[in-house]
């Protein structure tokens, strides 16, 4: 009896100091750990570089263009670049730059507006790749003849744009926004008008169309 109860316990101390496989399958493996991606309120903004081309129609002038004077604020082109710091939540930041190229009925060569501006929009639907945009900017404007200055003032302006997503990186949009702008008074010597005596308020229509090209992902 001695004997075997010596070897029972033997076996028995075996038994417990065996590594899990070779007591048999009770023992599953562990499974793979699978992290989720980061949230996207975790992500950094992206860095996106807009260029467009479009047209501007005056709709109120009388300020720039008193009385039965030439008008140097006619219909015209633009080209412009923005470059927008845009958060995955939505919020965009960006510095712009639109120039105007209008008639100017003869009173100068070539009349240009150009706009510098700091915008703030929001991005809705980003998940799609279709989606729109809306934008309030505000900022200094140069106007003059070829890029000469004759005049300075400010600009504001409203706006809403649709962007189509081409790739991952090239998007195409297309919108509209409203200017509200003054300059300072000055007299066009061609025709020895005074101009903008009342700092008045001018306004404008523009349309745009343009791509969008992803410089920076946002992805750390």
């Amino acid at each position: 009896m001695g004997a075997r109860t010596c070897l029972g316990a033997l076996i028995g101390l075996a038994c417990a100091l065996a590594p899990p496989l070779a007591r048999g399958q009770d023992a599953a493996p562990s499974a793979p750990t699978v992290e989720p991606p980061p949230a996207p309120s975790s992500r950094e903004g992206e860095l996106l570089a807009h260029v467009h081309l479009g047209s501007v129609v005056p709709l109120e002038r009388s300020d720039i263009c008193p009385g039965e004077s030439i008008c140097v604020l006619g219909a015209g082109a633009v080209v412009g670049v923005q470059i927008e710091r845009r958060w995955p939540f939505g919020l965009g930041v960006s510095v712009a730059y639109d120039a105007w190229f209008v008639d100017s009925g003869g009173v100068f060569e070539l009349g240009t507006a150009q706009i510098m501006r700091a915008v703030l929009a929001y991005t809705f639907a980003q998940e799609w790749s279709v989606h729109p945009t809306l934008h309030l900017g505000a900022g200094a404007l140069i106007f003059g003849d070829t890029f000469l200055v004759s005049t300075v003032g400010g600009a504001i302006d409203l706006g809403v744009t649709v962007e189509i997503e081409l790739t991952a990186s090239v998007v195409l949009f297309f919108g509209t926004q409203g200017w509200l702008f003054t300059t300072g008074p000055f007299t066009t010597s061609r025709d020895r008008t005074t101009r903008s005596e009342g700092l008045g308020i001018n306004a404008a229509l523009q349309l745009n169309l343009g791509l969008s090209i992803l410089a920076d992902s946002g992805l750390r």
